[in-house]
């Protein structure tokens, strides 16, 4: 058995989404599937175990019972990025600490799939890349790519610095609008350089919202009313700072939305209310009037109240939108069926058996 390596060459590409969804659909299959993040980046504490948000959460979606220190062996924390910069032998066993907790993942298991760190360069001062850690474990790499114009340049280097190592490509959030040119000339391109390409997933609004809570979380504020609608997710926003006849007909444009306005501005919360939103988002810290309070709780709108003036609050929710990870349970049915559609597991299951 080889182990599939999914790593990115840049964070938020999808690439945790994709481990779940093809780990899904393997076990599927019947077969016994094993997960590890041999290198973690974002620190958290479970039960006094210090490992990675996502290798927890998605350990528990798989339903893998690995000890989470073998799950995810190396966490990068500021500790450790300050103690490896001062100390070249401080990390001289990471890569050793990898491999034994590898070999305890494998067992009992036809597939396992590992996670990559945010990008391909994390962990390299440490002795502990992408890279390195293929030669260790032997596994086989696909590169999850989000499309952008120099996903050419970027996918050529990736290989060639990956060399043996690296078995192929998944573009993610696709835009339709590049779709003619991706299949026309990206995919032929890259088939003549003999990279292949296990598929391309088109951007999918629901993938790239966010729910209430967790913008609220974002934005630092306090949801005030409607908190058991705060699973809702958002897939745009619009800014309210217009009157109220203005504001009806500019809300109506879109659904699944959060409107974003001043907490003294009744007459566009109002308004926003009576068009599809999923939440309010209510700049200056101002509490809202009783009577949109009690119009926003009769339809079941949380609204969120931020301390950020409007203008902070649009360059804060437009730094989330599309830049979230999936830990909403509502995406996980969604990922699989986008992975089902758009990604043949068949050769991923080929490669893992070479």
């Amino acid at each position: 058995m080889v182990p599939l390596f999914f790593i990115s060459n840049q964070p938020f590409s999808g690439k945790s989404s994709l481990c779940v969804g093809v780990g899904k659909i393997f076990q599927e299959k019947g077969l016994k599937v094993g997960y590890m993040k041999p290198v973690g980046t974002l620190p958290t504490r479970v039960g006094g175990v210090v490992t990675d948000e996502d290798a927890q959460y998605i350990s528990n979606i798989l339903g893998v019972k690995d000890e989470l220190p073998d799950i995810c062996p190396i966490v990068i924390t500021q500790h450790c990025s300050r103690e490896g910069l001062r100390d070249e032998n401080f990390s001289k066993e990471f890569i050793d600490t990898i491999e034994q907790s590898y070999r305890k993942i494998e067992k009992g298991k036809d597939i396992v799939i590992l996670e990559g760190a945010k990008s391909i360069e994390d962990g390299f001062f440490l002795g502990i890349s992408a890279r390195e850690i293929c030669h260790k474990l032997n596994a086989r790499i696909v590169m999850v790519s989000r499309y952008n114009p120099e996903i050419v340049d970027q996918v050529l280097l990736c290989s060639e610095y990956l060399n043996k190592h690296f078995a192929g490509l998944i573009i993610n959030w696709v835009p339709r609008s590049q779709i003619e040119y991706l299949e026309d000339c990206i995919l032929p391109y890259l088939k003549k350089r003999k990279i292949r390409v296990f598929g391309y997933v088109v951007s999918d609004k629901m993938l790239s919202s966010v729910s209430v809570r967790e913008m609220a979380d974002f934005l630092g504020g306090q949801i005030i009313c409607a908190q058991d609608r705060s699973d809702e997710l958002v897939e745009t926003f619009m800014v309210g700072a217009m009157g109220q006849d203005q504001a009806l007909k500019f809300f109506r444009r879109k659904a699944n939305k959060a409107v974003i306005t001043g907490g003294d501005r009744a007459d566009v919360q109002l308004a926003a209310l009576e068009t599809p939103t999923r939440c309010l988002i209510l700049t200056g810290n101002f509490q809202p009037s009783t009577i949109v309070l009690g119009r926003a709780e009769e339809l079941g709108v949380p609204m969120i109240l931020v301390n950020y003036d409007t203008l902070t609050a649009v360059e804060k929710v437009g730094e989330i939108i599309g830049h979230v990870r999936f830990h909403e349970i509502k995406k996980i049915d969604k990922i699989v069926d986008v992975v089902r559609e758009y990604i043949d597991t068949n050769k991923l299951l080929e490669l893992s058996k070479k």
